[in-house]
């Protein structure tokens, strides 16, 4: 029976994390909250204002589909058949 006394530190760890979870994630006042209508209208001005726009558009070029393999060039590799000189 003393054997299973290791288990009582990860059982106690694991019961103040799920403690503290439970204390974090729980419900707040509202009071925090500002739904008024003056919050509302700030954020819309907030939304509705474009940053300013620095250096030339970036265009990306179209990207290859992934198939999850490695696969290498086969204009890189020399083939098998010929020597390289060097």
């Amino acid at each position: 029976m003393s054997v299973l006394w290791w288990l009582v530190p990860p059982l106690a760890a694991t019961c103040l994390a799920m403690g503290w979870a439970a204390w974090v994630g729980r419900d707040r006042e509202e009071v925090r909250r500002d739904d008024s209508a003056e919050a509302m209208a700030r954020m819309k001005r907030a939304l509705e204002r474009t940053p300013p726009r620095r250096g030339k558009p970036v265009v990306s070029a179209p990207q290859e589909r992934s198939h999850g393999v490695a696969i290498r060039g086969l204009a890189r590799r020399p083939s098998s058949g010929s020597r390289v000189a060097r």
